[in-house]
């Protein structure tokens, strides 16, 4: 798997965390790649590498109107041969966002659905129909939640090793939206474990940015079956009380903290994850969740594009 040499370690630093003596590092996943730099580009790798062994040349994927899946899809399929088909929540609105409009210039037809035929998009039935409208595909699930996006996700834990040195006494955190890249990251620190190659497992904690996200721990259970999984609950936690009104909801306090973040430590930020993620250690280092001395490892996971 190509990944860029960009991605870099930032310090913060500010009196705040001083005060509390907390080290925080942010950690740029979204420099692994110019468009698709991120978590999504980590969940494409493994789904892009399957479809074309299975002889696959149509990708086919889910999304709402602002997805960062859709867009990310448009440009990695295109980038590798495939034709692509984003099958979208709802009416497409004209003139199109620059999301869609940014996925329909890279060759990605759109698809509009009824909400009530998206909330069909795991039913075999459904996806038989669309392969009868739209020729045969390889399927990608929605925001690239599938055994391939773990996989792939994994890789990031390889990654977090090489740069940083004192991974094993530090906690990760993270913005998740399915679980995909919390679980994978898990796998790959374990296999770190495994090989030796990492003296203890970290804590490493997901924010959940949506509403209601409970259900997410039943699934990253899921990914991580034949895993020593007794062993992984105690290496990681899920948050759900950090997601500020819902998904893609931005009050007016997180988008004044990520104005004064971004002004501050020069880290670009977006609102639906990881400004949400940095707002929630703030607001957890000042209620006092974190001994001194601790080192804490926030991974930007992307989403950065002008559609905010």
């Amino acid at each position: 798997m190509h990944t860029s040499n960009q991605i870099c370690v930032q310090t913060v630093d500010d009196e705040f965390l001083r005060s509390h003596d907390v080290s925080l590092r942010v950690i740029r996943f979204d420099l692994a790649h110019p468009v698709v730099g991120g978590n999504k580009w980590y969940k494409l790798q493994h789904n892009l590498a399957l479809a074309r062994a299975q002889g696959a040349t149509r990708l086919l994927s889910f999304g709402g109107a602002y997805s960062n899946h859709i867009y990310a899809l448009a440009a990695a399929g295109a980038d590798a041969g495939f034709a692509t088909l984003g099958v979208i929540r709802g009416e497409l609105v004209t003139p199109l966002n620059s999301t869609l409009a940014f996925a329909r210039s890279r060759g990605m037809q759109l698809i509009p659905v009824s909400r009530a035929d998206y909330r069909r998009r795991s039913e075999a039935d459904f996806l038989l129909q669309l392969q009868q409208q739209y020729g045969p595909y390889y399927l990608i699930p929605e925001g690239g939640a599938n055994a391939a996006g773990v996989q792939g996700c994994e890789q990031m834990a390889f990654e977090l090793a090489q740069r940083v040195p004192d991974l094993a006494h530090c906690e990760i955190a993270l913005a998740c939206g399915t679980g995909t890249t919390l679980a994978g990251l898990l796998r790959g620190l374990g296999e770190l474990c495994y090989r030796r190659e990492l003296a203890a497992q970290p804590f490493t904690r997901g924010f959940a940015v949506l509403k209601g996200a409970d259900f997410l721990r039943h699934d990253i259970r899921k990914w991580l079956s034949g895993e020593d999984v007794t062993h992984a609950d105690e290496c990681w936690a899920l948050e759900t009380e950090y997601h500020g009104g819902g998904y893609a909801r931005a009050g007016q306090g997180l988008l004044d903290f990520i104005a004064s973040f971004q002004l501050r430590h020069n880290i670009p930020l977006e609102p639906v994850y990881t400004g949400k993620l940095l707002q929630a250690l703030y607001q957890r280092i000042g209620a006092g969740h974190y001994a001194p001395g601790s080192r804490i490892l926030a991974l930007h996971t992307g989403g950065l594009r002008p559609v905010w």
